[in-house]
């Protein structure tokens, strides 16, 4: 019966690492709650996502105009409650975040009603909104900004039946924000999708290949280094033999030795050739030879 080949030891570990540095990354098990990633669908192609059954506070079709192409994101749920959320010190941002980590590059809007209150808003920045260009802020401090500074003028306008109001105000202000933050608006990016397991499975195969690629490169290395510090000396010693039997191969006494003279030839070539122990063994061979001839 034949015999199973063994895979190597540093191929099961490449192959290992670079499982959990996907997992790292990608973290997939960690998936988006039900909301979230219907919201998040649904702003693949639109800058406000809508619940058919959302209450009609908020005009989609308004916030749609006011927003444009600028990197604001809403979602604009219906009044059932976040019980899922009950848990967390404030529910309804907890949704927000879950809604940006699927949209990562926009400002997100999230309208929804958290347990045992009225139906209202939250604001929170994607994790790579970008920080700011023209100050030392970073993003969350750019959005904290621009929501601070959209309220004390949407409390004016906005009622318990309108809600519309706090986006155009919070438009606004991010246009005069972003002027100075930026220089220029930051504008929408394509949202990837959020059930395309293809992409993640190229991920996998991407990182776990690129693992085992830098294993090979660092194992070559290594080998070069060990070979080097292996043959060095049993170079260097075969060099000094070479030498000590050069003026008697090339200036002989007597006739000279056809037969030294090629296998001194062949054991300089070889002595400086690429190569390991074995390549060394022939060139002593030929040494022996070349002395047995002598």
């Amino acid at each position: 019966m034949k015999a199973t080949r063994r895979l190597p030891r540093w191929l099961i570990v490449a192959v290992v690492v670079g499982v959990a540095a996907f997992l790292w990354i990608f973290t997939p098990w960690v998936t988006a709650g039900e909301r979230a990633a219907t919201a998040a669908g649904g702003l693949g192609d639109s800058s406000v996502h809508v619940d058919p059954a959302a209450p009609g506070l908020v005009d989609p079709q308004r916030a749609r105009e006011v927003i444009g192409d600028r990197a604001i994101v809403v979602a604009i749920f219906d009044e059932t409650p976040l019980d899922e959320y009950a848990d967390e010190t404030v529910p309804r941002l907890a949704l927000c975040r879950d809604v940006a980590e699927l949209v990562p590059t926009n400002l997100v809007v999230v309208f929804a009603t958290e347990p045992g209150r009225e139906y209202g808003s939250s604001y929170c920045e994607g994790p790579a909104f970008p920080d700011p260009t023209e100050t030392d802020d970073d993003a969350a401090g750019f959005a904290l900004s621009v929501v601070a500074a959209a309220e004390q003028s949407w409390q004016y306008r906005a009622s318990d039946t309108d809600l519309t109001p706090e986006l155009e105000e919070y438009v606004l202000t991010f246009d005069a924000e972003a002027a100075e933050a930026y220089g220029e608006l930051p504008r929408r990016g394509p949202v990837d999708s959020v059930t395309d397991v293809s992409q993640l499975v190229l991920a996998f195969l991407g990182i776990v290949s690129a693992t085992i690629a830098v294993f090979l490169l660092l194992r070559g290395l290594a080998l070069v280094s060990f070979r080097r510090r292996v043959t060095a000396p049993q170079e260097a010693e075969l060099g000094a033999r070479l030498n000590r039997v050069a003026d008697r191969v090339l200036h002989p006494e007597g006739e000279p030795d056809a037969e030294a003279a090629k296998e001194y030839v062949l054991a300089v070539r070889e002595l400086g050739e690429p190569g390991g122990t074995a390549r060394l063994d022939r060139v002593r061979r030929r040494l022996d030879r070349i002395e047995e001839l002598l």
